[in-house]
């Protein structure tokens, strides 16, 4: 299951996956990150990415999540992506994923929510 929204108030779009998420699902999710990404208008924004409850992905819906992070890293008003989790075998996948692609300095992963928000809090 999924979720995804845009606040254009905060310039913070947030993406929640929860349980198991296969590859039919992340294809629309795919298309809605899309969408969200598109009502940024080009202006700056950040990515709350809650993975929380989250079953690690298999192979192909995580090579789907991560082209979505390289999508919205590629624009220029990316601020940075916070990736909460309470896992650490999809923190690993997670992380692999970004080192795979050359890392990103402006991307966290944390298992702690306060941390997450304090991320949150300060970029705002």
């Amino acid at each position: 299951m999924w979720r995804i929204e845009y606040d254009p108030g905060d310039r913070l779009l947030t993406m929640r996956l929860r349980e198991h998420v296969g590859l039919v699902e992340m294809r629309a999710l795919n298309r809605a990150h899309a969408r969200a990404l598109e009502a940024t208008g080009g202006d700056d924004f950040r990515v709350f990415l809650d993975l929380r409850g989250l079953h690690p992905l298999d192979t192909s819906s995580a090579e789907l999540l991560a082209d979505m992070k390289r999508v919205a890293l590629s624009l220029d008003g990316y601020q940075g992506r916070v990736v909460l989790v309470d896992s650490a075998t999809v923190a690993m996948q997670q992380r692999n994923q970004t080192l795979e692609d050359g890392g990103d300095e402006r991307e966290l992963i944390t298992l702690e929510p306060g941390e997450a928000d304090r991320w949150i809090g300060a970029a705002g």
